[in-house]
């Protein structure tokens, strides 16, 4: 084990720093991400006029979890004995580039990974090991499953949509991860300035192909770095149930996957049912997940009694408070609101001491209490659901966002 985690580490920092072969492709990904990344903090700009990170930040942390999870990861599919060539790898890259110009939820291993599995499998291409492939996208799901599950609370953004005629909060998450893999190759050179050789001494889950070779046989390790994408929209479910959900959904999907490579090393029926369950399944969470939210009863409509609270602004008066997004606000200090306006004329003197009545979804009538001194309070640190607005988004816009239509449209609009 401790040859196996030195050699991913090795491989790790020569495939982010060093393999001069992918940067082409890593550059192009990394303008996809952050051209994405701009239009979803555009929302949240519009709505409360504030980021609540930086893109730097965000693109920091996408960096760090990769890293982290990536040379686990490795580690895993090392063990695994997870066996590419450099060419199918080249193919997985290139195909997921191709995939994100035309739309970006497409900009995830499971697409990628699924159309080289399925191109294999009609023209016999002998670049590619299929089980390894299905385990690898399997892998990298998982990692996703459970960032996912452990960010479920961070990211949401609000918005506001037009819902069967009516405005209607609603809340989009956005996240990417890149993802460092590492695998076993036989025919490393000359794909590869380093010479990174590692003993198979231990039983693989692929050893019915390696049977020909020694057991000690002598294997290169090759890394590239995968990007996986996850956006949602939250209507009718609150963000961090729709995305603890999705992270289930995706776990279990990972699972169901693994079995499938293991039972089509020799079976090739096996093999075109994991690639096709690679190629949809992600596909068949997503639009089911889109049809419920759409269907159901949305949860922040806006209201003819108060107002609606969509989110609580981390660190504000309501925060403290612990008040809930959801919960209508009735009155404050004994005069009611109806209007954003409203809330501002009354806390226009900043006072020191506030007191509100509030329904919450079930209709129970809750009483806050908050006092501030000397300072007062002039803003309650929440953005509500108004009656009418300017800007609406339109969740199909938002989730089928193309790069190759915008720059149509641009030529277009240039004309």
């Amino acid at each position: 084990m401790l040859e196996i985690i030195r050699a991913v580490a090795r491989q790790l920092v020569f495939s982010i720093f060093l393999d001069y072969k992918y940067i082409a492709i890593y550059l192009f990904i990394y303008i996809i991400v952050k051209a994405r990344l701009e239009i979803i903090y555009g929302f949240e700009h519009c709505i409360h006029g504030c980021r609540t990170k930086s893109l730097r930040q965000t693109m920091e942390e996408l960096l760090l979890a990769g890293l982290l999870t990536g040379f686990f990861g490795g580690i895993f599919t090392v063990y695994l004995g997870i066996y590419i060539e450099p060419e199918g790898i080249q193919a997985f890259l290139v195909t997921m580039v191709v995939l994100a110009l035309f739309n970006h939820r497409f900009v995830n291993p499971s697409y990628a990974g699924g159309l080289v599995c399925l191109y294999t499998l009609i023209f016999d291409y002998d670049k590619v090991h299929i089980p390894s492939m299905l385990v690898l996208i399997a892998t990298v799901q998982i990692i996703e499953s459970v960032l996912l599950y452990l960010t479920r609370r961070e990211d949401n953004i609000p918005i506001f949509i037009q819902h069967e005629g009516q405005i209607t909060g609603a809340f989009i998450k956005q996240k990417y991860y890149a993802v460092p893999f590492i695998f076993l190759s036989l025919s490393i050179a000359p794909y590869s300035l380093l010479v990174n050789k590692i003993s198979l001494k231990w039983s693989t889950m692929f050893n019915y192909d390696f049977a020909p070779i020694s057991a000690a046989a002598a294997f290169f390790l090759v890394g590239a770095i995968s990007v996986t994408n996850y956006s949602s929209v939250a209507i009718s479910t609150p963000p961090e149930e729709k995305c603890r959900n999705d992270s289930v959904k995706f776990l279990i999907g990972s699972l169901i996957l693994f079995v499938l490579a293991y039972f089509s090393i020799k079976n090739e029926a096996v093999k075109w049912a994991g690639t096709i369950f690679a190629l949809l399944y992600r596909e068949l969470i997503y639009r089911h997940g889109l049809y419920v939210e759409r269907k159901k009863q949305p949860l922040y409509t806006a209201v003819k009694r108060g107002v609606r609270i969509l989110e609580i602004i981390p660190g504000g008066p309501a925060d403290k408070m612990k008040m809930k997004r959801g919960e209508v606000i009735l009155n404050i200090n004994g005069k009611p609101v109806q209007t954003e306006d409203g809330i501002r004329h009354v806390l226009s003197g900043s006072p020191t001491f506030i007191w509100m009545h509030t329904e919450d979804p079930s209709g129970q009538i809750k009483i806050y209490e908050h006092k501030c001194y000397p300072d007062g309070v002039n803003d309650l640190g929440i953005i509500i659901v108004p009656r009418e607005w300017e800007v609406t988004y339109q969740v199909d816009e938002y989730e089928n966002f193309t790069i190759i239509k915008n720059i149509v449209d641009r030529f277009r609009f240039m004309k």
